[in-house]
């Protein structure tokens, strides 16, 4: 659902990975548990004074809303 949901409001095509340094997926994946993260990306990540500009926010509101379409509704 959520790959459906970028791919229909972002355009983008996501990426399978439990790699990178921030991901707990790393960890949990092992279990034979479904992982799921989806956020934002900007070059403040995990820095000081971290931040999302509000412009960001919009689309993934969209993405959201798509994913509980999806899975609730069927669609």
């Amino acid at each position: 659902a959520l790959q459906t949901a970028v791919r229909s409001e972002c355009g983008i095509e996501c990426r399978l990975s439990t790699a990178g340094g921030t991901s707990d997926g790393r960890f949990i994946a092992p279990t034979g548990s479904q992982v799921v993260e989806f956020g934002p990306l900007n070059a403040t990540i995990h820095k000081v004074n971290e931040s999302v500009p509000v412009a960001c926010l919009t689309p993934m509101v969209r993405v959201y809303q798509g994913v509980i379409e999806r899975l609730l509704l069927g669609r």
